[in-house]
C-alpha cells in the first residue's frame, strides 16, 4: 500500500511540473511573419528531407502508382461546338502507307566551338575501321 501511495505522488508531482512549465509562444504582431523562413533554416530542413544517410534508398520496383480514374463531366453539350454528322474516326483505317512518300530532312549542325580542343591529342575516328579492331575507349 505504501508503494501505491509513493508512486501515485510521483506521478502527481510529476505532472504539476510539467503542468507548470508553460510555453509561450511569440505574438505574430511583434515578431513579423512567422512563415518567413531564411536560407539556412531551407537548407538544413531539405538536408534532414532529402539526404539523410540513415533512410535506405527505395528500389522502383517497390513503387506502386495508382492512377485514378475519374469521370469527365461538361456543364454543356459538346455537339453544339463540331460540325455537323461529324465522326472523328472516320479516314482512320484510309491511309495507304505504300503510296506516302517519307522525305528525311538533312540538318546542318553547327558548333559554336572547336570540336578538336575537346578531343585527345591525334584522334582519330576512322583508326578502328582501318585496323579492324575492338576500340573500347
Amino acid at each position: 500500500m505504501k508503494l501505491v501511495t509513493l508512486v501515485s505522488s510521483m506521478i502527481l508531482a510529476a505532472s504539476m511540473t510539467v503542468s507548470d512549465n508553460v510555453i509561450e509562444e511569440p505574438d505574430d504582431r511583434t515578431s513579423g511573419n512567422l512563415l518567413t523562413v531564411t536560407a539556412e533554416e531551407e537548407a538544413r530542413l531539405e538536408s534532414l528531407l532529402f539526404h539523410n544517410p540513415d533512410v535506405k534508398p527505395i528500389a522502383i520496383d517497390a513503387i506502386k502508382v495508382m492512377e485514378l480514374e475519374e469521370e469527365l463531366t461538361f456543364n454543356f453539350n459538346t455537339q453544339d461546338y463540331l460540325p455537323e454528322n461529324f465522326n472523328p474516326l472516320k479516314g482512320k483505317h484510309d491511309l495507304d502507307w505504300s503510296k506516302i512518300e517519307l522525305i528525311e530532312l538533312d540538318e546542318d549542325l553547327t558548333f559554336n566551338f572547336n570540336v578538336k580542343d575537346y578531343l585527345p591529342k591525334h584522334f582519330n575516328p576512322y583508326a578502328c575501321v582501318k585496323t579492324k579492331t575492338v576500340c573500347s575507349k
